[in-house]
């Protein structure tokens, strides 16, 4: 998982966030800069990958939609499966629609996240089509623009025990918290010393303390059979990989029992 969290006046670390096959939850790293753009994203996921991190199957990340971390994610691992954030969505959604509209929103997204399968949510999708159409244009462009990342989840097959976790950033949104309660009597940041990487690892550490398993971890390793049977094979030796973008077309694993 990938997000940001600003820290000040042109003040922002965008933060990675793992989660093992055990459903176990790890922070990654983070990366200090003046806002979230590619350059900031793209040397914490050098970084990261510097430091031996190296998916062995193809990498499902999600992110709060922002193009910077999708672009970074996209350079770095072009067969990345992305998914967005729905609460983000949500949010972005009901900025553009009066305020009487907002519970049936929040009743399609929630029957969204619990969708099971594919064919569901595009179900789901489609109302929510039909019911933003005649309410605000843009409320319906902010939906479309999400594309195939709002469905990523449901697209792969994934046990939907799991939607509660995969379908937004509270995994990383939660340490943010603690991170706010733990420099909320800083005033001023310098930005002319490493101040707040100290900061934010201090805060980020003391979060990780806390962390527990996702709820139902036991269907991560379902997951994760199924990522493995959309990766590539491996370049034979001498060759380098050649990214195949049709891989999500494949049949999913269905032979989850819950």
């Amino acid at each position: 998982m990938l997000d940001g969290i600003g820290l000040g006046n042109d003040l922002c670390a965008v933060v990675a966030l793992g989660i093992t096959v055990e459903g176990e939850k790890h922070i990654l790293d983070f990366q200090i800069g003046a806002s979230e753009n590619l350059e900031v994203c793209a040397d914490l996921l050098n970084r990261i990958e510097e430091r031996d991190f190296n998916p062995k199957r193809r990498l499902l990340a999600i992110t709060d939609g922002s193009k910077a971390l999708r672009n970074s994610i996209r350079k770095k691992w072009s067969e990345a499966v992305i998914q967005r954030c729905l609460i983000h969505k949500v949010r972005n959604i009901k900025s553009y629609l009066s305020y009487r509209h907002h519970g049936e929103l929040d009743r399609l997204f929630k029957r969204l996240r619990r969708a099971e399968g594919l064919e569901a949510a595009e179900e789901v999708v489609v109302e929510l089509k039909n019911f933003l159409k005649g309410k605000n244009a843009q409320a319906l462009a902010s939906l479309e623009e999400a594309g195939d990342e709002l469905l990523a989840v449901h697209g792969l097959g994934a046990p939907s025990t799991l939607n509660t976790t995969l379908l937004n950033t509270n995994c990383i949104e939660n340490p943010f918290r603690n991170v706010r309660a733990k420099t909320r009597r800083v005033s001023r940041w310098r930005t002319d010393t490493n101040m707040a990487s100290k900061w934010l690892a201090y805060a980020l550490l003391e979060a990780e303390r806390g962390f527990r398993r996702i709820n139902h971890c036991k269907d991560m390793k379902h997951l994760a059979k199924i990522l493995q049977s959309f990766s590539p094979p491996p370049p034979e030796e001498g060759e380098k990989a050649t990214p195949s973008l049709s891989t999500l077309d494949q049949k999913p694993a269905t032979d989850y029992k819950p």
